[in-house]
């Protein structure tokens, strides 16, 4: 059953359609990237997942509990950071947290143990007796990150987590978010910062004016948006004879040869592709690379952005 299953969810505010029946599920473990222009419905969309404000019409089910219905049931399993917090400036890191465990409801006997495994967490151990008003940004989103985590949620909605963070403080808040992805939590994450979704999100969604364009798995949008594969084929002992193999194989193009290396667009499935690979070896070219270039996220949204398949009012119907 999928961790989260979202069904023709509307919020209208007056004559304002904000998320305009949108539809999409979840499994466990799975990284949404929640991407979009100012104003698509992001934020809109994560405040009615995080039971904050609810939805016009349609339906949510979160880890089986309805959204409408059992909505405190699903705050007890939810770890939701808005764009905007406030943490307590006059208190310590182990003051907050010991705050926020209380306010989860945690026994008492737990709290010390656990605010020492978030602190240790989200890497900030060495700050438990400093004020939170003495931490930088970057500290600030690693403890926002922290205190959702107090409780041990099974579901994280962060709404542009790294706004504003200084490079350092984006590769130390990324290194805790994919630790989350890869202990099977399930996120969905908006940014506008797409470098920081690439190679982190096992999913994306495209949003526009309160629709979602485009979702579904990065490798499955990469091939649905373009038509080819591109490939690095890197050989022993000059290119010539490589090039001559690749133009006999169907649906591939060598584009760039520089040196040894070559640049396919080819399009292909993966047997496909394990096939030119054994054709090269099979007339003797010794490869001793041959790999996918993966498409970067800013690529895609810029391709899906300029499309009109997927932006004009007829594909959203």
């Amino acid at each position: 059953m999928p961790v989260l299953e979202v069904n023709t969810i509307r919020k209208e505010f007056g004559t304002l359609v904000a998320v305009n029946d949108v539809t999409f599920s979840l499994e466990q473990g799975q990284v949404l990237g929640l991407i979009g222009p100012n104003g698509a419905g992001k934020t809109t969309l994560l405040r009615i997942l995080a039971t904050v404000l609810r939805p016009t019409s349609g339906s949510v089910s979160m880890l089986g509990y309805d959204l409408r219905k059992e909505y405190l049931q699903i705050r007890k399993h939810l770890g939701f950071l808005p764009d905007f917090f406030n943490l307590y400036n006059d208190l310590t890191l182990r003051e907050c947290l010991e705050f926020f465990a209380g306010a989860y409801k945690m026994p008492e006997d737990s709290i010390p143990k656990r605010i020492d495994e978030v602190l240790e967490y989200v890497e900030l151990e060495y700050k438990r007796n400093d004020f939170v008003r003495h931490l930088s940004r970057g500290m600030v989103q690693r403890m926002g990150v922290g205190v959702l985590l107090v409780h041990e949620p099974d579901v994280f909605l962060l709404d542009e987590p790294a706004s504003g963070l200084d490079p350092k403080a984006r590769i130390q808040l990324r290194r805790v978010l994919k630790k989350l992805a890869g202990e099977g939590k399930t996120i969905i994450i908006s940014s506008h910062i797409l470098t920081e979704l690439s190679g982190f999100c096992s999913h994306i969604a495209i949003m526009n004016k309160g629709n979602i364009v485009l979702d579904g798995a990065v490798d499955e949008i990469q091939r649905k948006v373009f038509d080819t594969r591109r490939l690095t084929i890197s050989v022993v002992d000059g290119s010539d004879r490589a090039v001559s193999v690749i133009k006999e194989f169907a649906g591939a193009d060598p584009v760039i040869v520089e040196g040894n290396n070559i640049t396919v667009d080819i399009n292909a499935d993966e047997r496909q592709l394990a096939e030119l690979n054994a054709l090269l070896v099979s007339k003797g070219v010794k490869v001793y690379s041959f790999c996918e270039e993966k498409t970067d996220l800013e690529d895609l949204f810029m391709e899906i952005s300029t499309n009109e398949q997927y932006t004009s009012e007829e594909s959203r119907q």
